[in-house]
């Protein structure tokens, strides 16, 4: 008995003593740049608690609709449907679901061919200055296009607005949340480009320089160079406006934090509690768990300060493109430390205990994902996003025996261990680099990048098979010759009638001071209805006495958007994946949301033509009168609720 009230009490000891460990303040960080940091997550953190307890009953129901929400209810949808059919394309998890955004057909259950023949791809994301020139370019003009139509900044809004309350920063939520963002704006990017795929931007390349400042990765051949006053005002992203109002991007790189480098990386991938990767960050008195200043939210923090302008603050960060190839990046980190240290199995279900001294309750497991609708925080783990939608090339390497990295813009360092490191802009400094091939487009000498020879690139010993003979046409003959002749004029004209084809299909595209010209650039408009009553419920005033549920389910009706058909033929599919859905059974098969909304815009695909959308309408009480004079009828008696409803509407399908 003695024994257990000294282990009680030692166990006690133990607890406080581990409680007071943990400063609010962030006084034990180890160096001031950690504190700033820490600091600015203690400020996320106090807002997204203060939100969190202001928050009312958000929970969306259709008008007469039954039951009693809770903030955090789990989304009723099973894990193995989510993603393989969306009315969105952004909220796709697969190919499959893809395909018809793109107007493709699908040939097999993996393999969608696009209008042009070419195969609908996974992603794979490169190192940034692994890309070809090409690959680089076409990147480039994605971006300029999605700047110019609105995209991008409609993307950077959604970034800003988390960075006040949310799941997003400060916790658990933050590498599932930006893998499902960045998820996003990859395919607002093969929309315009399907062959494109986002990079990474791998910083510990140009960590290895003498100053990192003057590393290719800062000129016009990738993300530009600044001015005197850190505005960005050459390469692809010169006056860019921000989203705040300014006439172009601002940096000042190099003044405060860091680059990655690879004890941090190593620190993440040697990790093996989930606790220690989806880090709590802003724990208060009565958690657990100690504070984990190695924490991958904690050196990504670093380089955003060490780009800083617009790239430091979160609020702003999303304004710079290199945002999304420094987050690529990070989730690289991430997906390596979930293959090395977690079974498969594990991946899509570990996630840190939701504990409320350890973190706000956005960052929850079953929180919702804000802005994304019907996910939750921990749909953020599916194995999905790298089994169907996108995979990591490997990081540039080099060894002894090829010291080559595979790319003009980096160089092998063969002193110690070998690695590869980012070139350096001509002017730059490369102390310690004499007779490398360290400056792009130069020498070294004297510690600085000149204009001159440089030095031939290895390239490693490849065996060639024995070429084939080449094929020799003899015309010695006038008959030979004038086959030869007509030959060359059919290919000839056959390649100028495909010219003018394609150049009639085009559409030009004025980005900057360049003309682009691209046919495959494919439009989307969100603009649906999500239940076949939503113009009966807007008739008699919804849209304004339950603007909650209206404004998001019924955008449409409620005039909260253009769609881009026509409202007038209540027949005709309207989504682009009716078609599919329906080879895939699911206008019988599909149970709630989905199944409403196959009844509001696959009515022509689902053989719904004949019926009356108002006939099984739910009518609120206080409704009923109006909805009379409004000759509106249904079928429905006083105690059908909207579940109800959804059967009537499943057995019209059936």
């Amino acid at each position: 008995m003695i024994i257990k009230e000294i282990s009680f009490i030692i166990l006690l000891f133990l607890s406080n003593n581990g409680v007071a460990q943990i400063r609010e303040d962030c006084s034990d960080a180890p160096n001031e740049q950690i504190k700033e940091i820490c600091l600015r997550f203690r400020r996320m953190d106090k807002m997204s608690r203060e939100q969190y307890e202001r928050q009312a009953d958000n929970a969306l129901w259709p008008p007469q609709a039954p039951g009693s929400p809770t903030f955090q209810r789990p989304i009723p949808i099973p894990a193995t449907h989510r993603g393989n059919y969306a009315y969105d394309p952004l909220e796709c998890m697969s190919l499959q679901c893809l395909c018809p955004f793109f107007n493709g057909r699908m040939m097999a259950p993996d393999h969608c061919v696009l209008p042009n023949g070419e195969p609908l791809k996974m992603a794979y994301r490169k190192e940034y200055r692994m890309m070809t020139d090409d690959e680089r370019f076409r990147y480039h003009r994605a971006l300029q296009i999605m700047k110019q139509n609105g995209q991008y900044d409609a993307l950077g809004r959604q970034h800003r607005d988390v960075s006040s309350g949310g799941g997003a920063h400060s916790g658990p939520g933050f590498l599932p949340w930006h893998r499902e963002y960045l998820k996003r704006f990859e395919i607002q990017l093969k929309m315009i480009d399907p062959t494109l795929a986002l990079p990474y931007w791998d910083s510990t390349l140009d960590n290895y320089l003498p100053n990192p400042r003057d590393s290719i990765l800062f000129t016009d051949l990738f993300i530009g160079a600044t001015d005197w006053n850190g505005y960005v005002t050459t390469g692809p992203f010169a006056y860019w406006r921000t989203l705040e109002g300014a006439f172009a991007l601002r940096r000042n790189v190099g003044a405060e934090g860091n680059l990655f480098n690879e004890e941090q990386i190593n620190q993440v991938i040697q990790q093996t509690n989930v606790e220690y990767v989806l880090s709590y960050v802003t724990q208060t008195a009565g958690c657990p768990y100690p504070v984990n200043y190695g924490a991958i939210e904690y050196s990504h923090g670093a380089v955003h300060r060490y780009i800083n302008g617009d790239f430091g603050p979160v609020p702003t960060s999303a304004n710079d493109p290199i945002f999304y190839a420094h987050h690529a990046f990070v989730d690289l980190i991430f997906e390596t430390w979930r293959q090395l240290r977690q079974p498969r199995w594990v991946r899509e279900s570990a996630y840190p205990p939701d504990i409320a001294s350890c973190t706000n309750p956005l960052h929850f497991s079953y929180a919702e994902m804000r802005p994304f609708p019907r996910l939750i925080n921990r749909d953020g783990l599916s194995n999905a996003y790298t089994d169907q939608l996108y995979r990591y090339a490997p990081r540039p390497t080099c060894t002894l025996a090829e010291p080559a990295c595979g790319s003009r813009y980096l160089f092998c360092d063969t002193r110690g261990y070998p690695h590869c490191v980012a070139k350096v802009r001509l002017g730059g400094m490369c102390n310690g680099l004499e007779g490398l091939d360290a400056c792009y487009n130069g020498q070294c000498i004297f510690g600085r990048c000149v204009p001159g020879p440089t030095p031939a690139p290895f390239k490693p010993f490849i065996a060639s098979t024995t070429p084939r003979p080449p094929v020799v046409l003899r015309a010695s003959t006038k008959k030979a010759k004038g086959l030869v002749t007509e030959t060359l004029r059919n290919i000839t004209n056959a390649i100028r009638n495909s010219a003018q084809q394609n150049k009639n299909k085009s559409r030009t595209r004025v980005v900057g001071k360049e003309k682009f010209v691209n046919s495959t650039i494919v439009t989307f408009v969100d603009c649906f209805d999500k239940n076949p009553c939503c113009e009966t419920w807007s008739l008699i005033g919804e849209c304004s006495d339950n603007p909650k549920y209206m404004n998001l389910n019924c955008p449409m009706s409620c005039k909260k958007c253009k769609p881009s058909f026509s409202i007038l033929d209540t027949c005709k599919d309207r989504h682009v994946s009716c078609k599919q859905w329906r080879s895939e059974n699911q206008c019988s098969s599909s149970t709630g949301s989905h199944l409403s909304f196959l009844q509001e815009n696959c009515r022509e695909s689902c053989g719904l033509c004949r019926t009356k959308k108002s006939d099984t309408c739910a009518i609120p009480k206080r409704k009923r009168k109006l909805a009379e004079e409004l000759n509106i009828h249904t079928n429905l008696t006083k105690k059908q609720s909207l579940k109800k409803d959804e059967i009537n509407l499943r057995r019209v399908v059936a």
